[in-house]
């Protein structure tokens, strides 16, 4: 019987009702829905996409992030080397300290080990900033929750949304309606981060390997459906093969990015981190659009024989971020790509009996990218003597003090989003050299913010001018079609409210999501979605 004739057979419907439906059996593998779906022992997480929900012109749009996950907690005394107390440091680690022969300096008060040599000169050109000290109080020395706590930027157990998760609910509302047409986020590794986990979905395209994305990358599909059993067995695997490869809805976007692009030869094949970063520079290469990225290097955990396996970390991770600003470099892109590393948490100031060290507080972040304009180091460096009550270094910085920055300065969150991201608190600005004013100087200079307002299914247009300016304010509903004017005149300085459900002939909007368009002459258009309800 061919397998036509045999899928068009009685037999063939029988075995599918003893089956118990197709549904339920996606159930039981976990893969009906959205969301995390497991395949042997590795995690894909996908988001399906068919419509682009921001359609309008982003004016930072060419602006990515790279988080670098440092799984295990860093050891951030070994990584910047504290040379204004380098008496104290080696006291405190005899046998682990880095020789002030194999450190080099970065200015006369902190220094790098020789093994990162090749961050050296990233630092010379002036796109490498460090953050001293940076953590969280009470905190807690559980990987786990650990890592939960700097994913949700919250200590509350409740919480169980990403900070940027929280943000993209915020910035996209109708996300499940009306998907963007490219992955927000991509996400290499780190299964079971919560960072972009919103309150209904996760907002990246999660794989856990680099191997997985490439094949993707490659193939625009994950799963072969050829050259299958002619059998039930052959059929159902078929169908899930069909299934899983479908709910990659963003898999040909990123297939077209990747073939948009080339490869950059310098990359160590051997090298995890050099995959995950070869990647990441492909598609942003090929323009997929994707604004975040997340990579991730293990490793970190090193409560003994510290020297050799940090050594090995340390100079893996700085080759990489060598060759991939080279990489962006050689293609224009280096100013548009900020790289920041982070881990759970960083190390005990005194090493323990096992040639390493025991967890620990606060640790520094760096950054990478000529967009920093500048290297320097960012707020006050821990005492090595003022400790805590558990041998540990006392934060100067709040972590999420670097969130709200790199949203606000970097990718040009509006605050209502920032605020969301935030659980509703205030964090400072650090000063990291990043500019939102870089891209669109003269449209900065006649608007300072524009906002919408929802207030008893009211929705009001709040905006600023620093100058007399000729504005006209447009409604679009998700075809492009204009629903109409808000405002069209000469607006004096200061600041304005329009309500956006209505027109100024006074027509209400139906229900639905819309875009307001504000024209400024002279300048560049600004856009954004809301939503009547």
């Amino acid at each position: 019987m061919s397998k036509g004739d045999y899928l068009n057979s009685k037999k063939h419907r029988d075995e599918h009702s003893s089956w118990s439906g197709r549904r339920g059996f996606l159930k039981t593998l976990g893969l009906a829905g959205a969301g995390a779906i497991s395949f042997g022992n590795n995690s894909l997480s996908v988001i399906n996409s068919n419509f682009i929900t921001n359609a309008l012109k982003n004016s930072f749009a060419d602006r990515c992030l790279v988080l670098i996950r440092l799984k295990g907690g860093n050891d951030g005394l070994n990584t910047i080397v504290p040379l204004y107390d380098y008496d104290t440091y080696i006291s405190k680690r005899p046998k682990i300290s880095i020789p002030s022969s194999n450190i080099i300096k970065l200015n006369d008060k902190f220094g790098i080990p020789n093994f990162m040599s090749d961050v050296e000169n990233i630092w010379k050109n002036g796109n490498m900033k460090v953050v001293h000290g940076v953590g969280y109080e009470n905190p807690n020395g559980s990987h786990f929750k650990s890592s939960d706590i700097w994913a949700t930027a919250s200590q509350d157990p409740e919480i169980s949304t990403g900070w940027l998760g929280r943000y993209y609910d915020e910035k996209y509302l109708d996300y499940l309606t009306n998907p963007t047409e490219k992955p927000l986020a991509i996400q290499i590794g780190s299964r079971g981060n919560l960072i972009f986990n919103g309150s209904s979905t996760a907002y990246a395209f999660a794989v856990s390997s680099p191997e997985r994305l490439k094949k993707v990358a490659e193939n625009g599909t994950l799963f072969d459906t050829s050259n299958l059993p002619d059998c039930t067995h052959g059929d159902q695997l078929e169908f899930l093969r069909r299934i899983s490869n479908a709910t990659f809805s963003y898999a040909s976007v990123i297939h077209e990015a990747y073939n948009n692009s080339e490869d950059f030869n310098q990359y160590d094949s051997k090298n995890n981190l050099d995959k995950q970063l070869s990647l990441v520079s492909r598609l942003i290469k090929g323009n997929l659009g994707t604004k975040i990225y997340m990579v991730s290097l293990g490793g970190f955990d090193t409560h003994g024989n510290q020297p050799d396996r940090h050594q090995k970390l340390l100079n893996t991770l700085s080759s990489s971020i060598k060759v991939f600003y080279d990489d962006l470099k050689s293609f224009g892109l280096d100013d548009k790509v900020i790289s920041v590393t982070f881990s759970e948490f960083g190390r005990r100031v005194a090493e323990n009996g096992s040639l390493g060290t025991d967890h620990g507080t606060a640790a520094p972040i760096m950054l990478f990218g000529s967009a920093l304009k500048g290297n320097g180091f960012v707020g006050n460096h821990p005492s090595l003597s003022d400790l805590n009550n558990r041998g540990n270094l006392k934060h100067s910085i709040d972590f999420r003090s670097i969130y709200t920055t790199l949203l606000t300065d970097w990718l040009c969150g509006d605050n209502e989003y920032i605020n969301k991201a935030m659980l509703g608190k205030e964090y400072s600005l650090l000063g990291l050299g990043l500019n939102c004013n870089d891209d669109v100087v003269d449209l900065n200079n006649i608007v300072t913010y524009h906002a919408a307002i929802y207030s008893f299914n009211q929705v009001d247009l709040h905006l600023r001018i620093n100058q007399d300016h000729h504005i006209k304010i447009l409604i679009y509903d998700t075809l492009g079609r204009t629903n109409g004017m808000v405002f069209d005149g000469l607006l004096r300085k200061g600041t304005h409210i329009f309500p956006l459900d209505r027109t100024m002939t006074q027509k209400s909007l139906s229900s639905g999501q819309y875009f307001y368009n504000i024209k400024i002459s002279g300048g560049n258009d600004l856009n954004k979605s809301f939503i009547v309800k």
